[in-house]
């Protein structure tokens, strides 16, 4: 079935929300565990991306169910299949580290959710215990508190649940290097990959998958390798570079087809023209100084 067209003013709703951003304190990317679907990482995701530098940590989001759905090229999934996956993020626990670097938290998602169907709103608040790790992240920055920014665009046309896990993380130590090893069985635990005891099925249906996504929809070029205790793999090695204007660009245009079986070229060609791509495309252009800093 065709989808259905939307009017210039959606398109214009679904190429902003696309581009709205997802930050993270990097300790919160690199040691967090836990167990989520990939329509479940997207929503939350999505959720983050809602999150100003203002906000405290009691602030609710509400977003349309509607918009979501759209910019996820999702058409096929209800208002009762999206309550299902709500309630499941609400009721998952995951153990996280308080900046106390001491005190452990059990937290969920989602401290609230509600929903209304009639209006197709939905109101979420993030668990209070998380959000030292998603606000005022520059002024924790100034404290040597680190974080990592991405594009929710670079997430949403992901078909493997361990693409956008993956890519936050290598995202979050590509910022001071090129590139960054994992013992096997830590990097395991990361993905939520334990199920995978033999090292062919990890890397042909977690790690494999992932890479290709990863190169393909967003913003990284990544190669991995392994290094080797006798005959077994015990590492993994994960070369990382950020790609250039006209591989982003070729990203994007995969990403858009891959969401709206369309591409709008012209969109994509005036993003990068904008003023902010002077410093992605020096970046691009000087990577090994960038890497020296």
């Amino acid at each position: 079935m065709a989808k259905r067209k939307l009017s210039e003013r959606e398109e214009l709703k679904k190429q902003a929300g696309r581009e709205m951003a997802v930050y993270k304190r990097d300790d919160m990317i690199q040691k967090a565990r836990f167990s989520l679907t990939l329509q479940e990482q997207k929503c939350i995701l999505y959720a983050i991306s809602k999150i100003k530098p203002t906000d405290t940590y009691l602030t609710e989001y509400v977003f349309d169910i509607r918009d979501f759905y759209t910019l996820c090229g999702i058409e096929k999934d209800t208002y009762t299949e999206l309550k299902k996956q709500l309630i499941a993020l609400k009721s998952k626990c995951w153990w996280l580290l308080m900046p106390d670097g001491e005190t452990e938290s059990a937290v969920s998602w989602f401290d609230v959710v509600r929903t209304n169907k009639k209006s197709g709103k939905v109101t979420v608040a993030f668990h209070r215990d998380m959000m030292p790790y998603l606000v005022e992240l520059a002024k924790q920055a100034e404290q040597g508190m680190f974080y990592t920014g991405y594009n929710l665009q670079f997430i949403l046309p992901m078909s493997s649940r361990y693409s956008p896990r993956l890519y936050e993380i290598l995202k979050s130590y590509q910022k001071n290097n090129r590139e960054w090893f994992f013992e096997l069985e830590d990097l395991k635990k990361l993905l939520d990959c334990q199920n995978y005891t033999r090292w062919p099925d990890f890397r042909r249906f977690a790690l494999e998958p992932a890479v290709e996504e990863i190169n393909k929809y967003t913003d990284l070029n990544v190669a991995m390798d392994t290094q080797k205790e006798g005959r077994k793999v015990t590492r993994v090695i994960f070369y990382m570079a950020k790609k250039g204007q006209k591989a982003l660009l070729e990203a994007k245009r995969a990403g858009v087809d891959r969401l709206d079986g369309q591409l709008d070229f012209d969109a994509l060609l005036a993003e990068l023209q904008r003023g902010d791509s002077v410093k992605a495309q020096f970046w691009a252009e000087n990577p090994i100084r960038r890497e020296e800093n």
